[in-house]
């Protein structure tokens, strides 16, 4: 995948939180990447690559809250994350 379609992605799925105190669960991120993905027709990049990407484009900073990773300030939009969303919760359907 080019830096292109990963800055796509995230100017497409990714917003700012106003919240300061809530981020992005990792897990979270990288599955609405593949919803992402899926909806675009585009092959996921492991996961290695991805993250280096989101490094590459500003997204690196990451707190670990209990026992998961998250990325401060940064939430899910657009319809790849309704998409994720449903996948993981199909009562909801």
């Amino acid at each position: 995948m080019t830096a292109s379609n990963y800055a796509y992605f995230v100017n497409t799925c990714i917003a700012a939180d106003p919240d300061p105190h809530h981020g992005l669960a990792e897990d979270e991120m990288y599955g609405v990447y593949i919803s992402w993905c899926l909806l675009q027709n585009e092959q996921p990049a492991p996961s290695r690559a991805f993250w280096a990407a989101m490094s590459g484009l500003g997204l690196g900073e990451r707190r670990r809250v209990a026992r998961r990773f998250i990325r401060p300030g940064l939430r899910t939009t657009g319809p790849a994350a309704v998409d994720y969303i449903l996948a993981r919760r199909p009562a909801l359907t």
